[in-house]
């Protein structure tokens, strides 16, 4: 399966980040610019904090991009601990520390300058705190859903070792705090969103922590093991054309059912309706009341589906909702269907009892191996 990125912050988030950013370090800038150079510099004061306000504002939206968020989520569950948003905590923290420092300098107060230096040691440790908590702690899976389908949400149960905050990676979904006892596990649900099919074996979540005092969160990506296989069946698409074959051979074998005509089955007692040509004489004379033939007929040939998956993702994503809207209208009908799938273990083809095995075949179905022949013509 593929691996999506993240799911997308709260709309406006990166323009307040930068908005608060850029004015904590416009006013920052023109307190160190009036309490280094001097009070009367009002011209050059303006002037460098409104550039420090451009940079802090800048700077805030280049590294919150959404595109090096996406380069950032490569490789999920091997992300190490690292700090989430960081820019604007640590550009504040820094701006406060800044500030005042340069009040204290000028003001020569040692009370002043004694509050600065425990006001500089709380913020380190917010900071940097978390980091602890976020390395420490684990996840593990103890219930989760054996079928599903794209774009229908599903739960996950998981037992955390503290309070932490989880949020699903892959599939995507919504954060969600483990609150409990003090001690020992936390059980929290998580809702999961799955965008494609697959078999998912395991699932990639984020811990995050900002211990003690709140000021930053500190997160590193794990991978869970799930109680059992995650089916996730496509969604049905619209109805179109699939390649079926009415099989013959294979129609001979299929229960067959009483019918009015068709070969002898066996004999029963008379029931009202039944033709006077149905009466089987012989049998009649040999109990004594009237007996009818009992004749059978096949059922309908089933249809069979050879369903072959192209390499490209977006398209075999459309063929199999296609396959899945498709044989479902087959399976509502009670007609018998064979589908044919490539699978990690092998070519398959079996029958399809109802629609939740229909939504494992499609959810296991990969793309069918090329022939070493056309790979070797293909390679340079």
């Amino acid at each position: 399966m593929r691996t999506p990125h993240p799911g997308p912050r709260p709309p406006g988030r990166r323009s307040v980040n930068a908005g608060i950013t850029g004015v904590i370090a416009g006013v920052g800038a023109v307190v160190l610019t009036r309490a280094t150079i001097g009070r009367g510099v009002v011209v050059s004061g303006t002037l460098i904090g409104l550039a420090a306000m451009v940079a802090g504002a800048s700077g805030s939206l280049f590294l919150t991009s959404p595109r090096r968020r996406r380069r950032r989520t490569d490789g999920p569950g091997r992300r190490p601990v690292h700090p989430v948003a960081w820019f604007t905590p640590v550009a504040g923290s820094l701006m406060v520390v800044l500030a005042w420092g340069a009040v204290a300098h000028s003001s020569g107060s040692g009370w002043i300058q004694a509050v600065g230096a425990l006001m500089a040691a709380v913020l380190a440790v917010g900071l940097m705190a978390p980091a602890v908590p976020a390395r420490r702690a684990s996840v593990t899976c103890t219930s989760s859903p054996s079928d599903g389908q794209t774009g229908r949400p599903a739960t996950l149960r998981l037992a955390a070792s503290g309070p932490i905050r989880i949020t699903p990676r892959h599939p995507a979904g919504a954060p969600a705090r483990a609150v409990g006892p003090v001690r020992g596990p936390r059980t929290v649900e998580v809702t999961v969103t799955p965008d494609h099919r697959g078999v998912l074996r395991t699932a990639v979540v984020e811990l995050a922590s900002c211990a003690p005092f709140g000021l930053l969160w500190w997160a590193r990506e794990v991978e869970v093991v799930l109680t059992r296989p995650f089916h996730v069946a496509p969604k049905p698409g619209e109805t179109g054309p699939v390649p079926t074959v009415a099989d013959a051979l294979v129609g001979e074998a299929v229960t067959r059912v009483p019918a009015g005509v068709g070969e002898p089955r066996g004999v029963r007692p008379y029931e009202s309706g039944d033709t006077r040509g149905a009466v089987h004489w012989p049998a009649t004379s040999h109990v004594g009341s009237l007996m009818v033939r009992e004749k059978e007929r096949q059922t309908d040939d089933p249809i069979i589906i050879d369903l072959v998956l192209p390499d490209d993702p977006v398209e075999a994503e459309a063929i199999a909702e296609r396959a899945m809207a498709v044989i479902g209208v087959h399976l509502a009908r009670g007609r018998r269907v064979l589908l044919g799938t490539s699978e990690p273990d092998g070519p398959l083809r079996q029958a399809v009892r109802d629609r939740v095995d229909l939504g494992r075949r499609l959810a296991r179905a990969v793309p069918a191996p090329r022939p070493a022949s056309t790979v070797e013509r293909g390679s340079p």
